[in-house]
């Protein structure tokens, strides 16, 4: 069993790794001049994967921070989004369905859905959007030229990829140092939506 001292030291790394994601990409961002605001695109309603035992438990260290009545209404927002997934209403057609964390804005603000535990998302929603790079250990690298808005914005000018190599090595030597080799030998792989991670509950490591 993982122990409180060991946990909070690993949140504590992982909030300042999440900080230089953020500011990887707003310097991503800037050269495009991108930004979510007004897009109808929203990345609220995309299926992402998470892989982290230390971000499935930063999500839950901001949810158990959370009021007891908002958390009921997130784990019943997780439960729809698992059901209208695995029953769409057009088979072979992902539905777009906000996640569970999503917000409605504020009346009368024109913007769209907001993530309601926007300072402990996960890497995935923080990095998607800018054109990034990740170079493989033995050569080569994968590129990912941005989302829509991304690539109309980059084709007038010079994109700056944010290179995501650094930031995925310090991820996977947090997660080492939290589980350590053999816990990740024996546990199964993480593989999850926000909305599996919210229903299984707190990791157990």
């Amino acid at each position: 069993m993982l122990s409180k001292a060991k946990k909070i030291a690993a949140l504590k790394r992982l909030a300042d790794l999440y900080r230089r994601m953020d500011e990887a990409y707003a310097a991503a961002a800037a050269p495009i001049g991108l930004s979510c605001a007004g897009c109808a695109d929203s990345c609220c309603e995309t299926v992402f994967r998470h892989h982290t035992y230390v971000e499935w438990a930063g999500l839950w260290d901001g949810l158990l921070k959370l009021p007891a009545p908002r958390l009921a209404e997130i784990r019943d927002a997780a439960g729809d989004w698992i059901r209208r997934h695995q029953n769409p209403l057009l088979p072979g057609v992902r539905p777009r369905v906000p996640c569970p964390l999503s917000e409605e804005p504020p009346a009368g603000s024109a913007e769209g859905l907001r993530c309601g535990l926007y300072e402990v998302r996960p890497m995935v929603c923080r990095l998607h959007g800018v054109p990034n790079v990740l170079l493989h250990p033995r050569g080569g690298q994968s590129a990912f030229p941005g989302c829509e808005r991304a690539q109309a914005l980059g084709a007038a000018c010079e994109p700056a990829p944010l290179d995501r190599t650094p930031l995925l090595t310090e991820l996977a030597r947090l997660e080492m140092d939290l589980v350590g080799r053999e816990g990740l030998g024996k546990l199964p792989r993480v593989d999850l939506t926000i909305a599996e991670m919210i229903l299984l509950g707190q990791p157990k490591i």
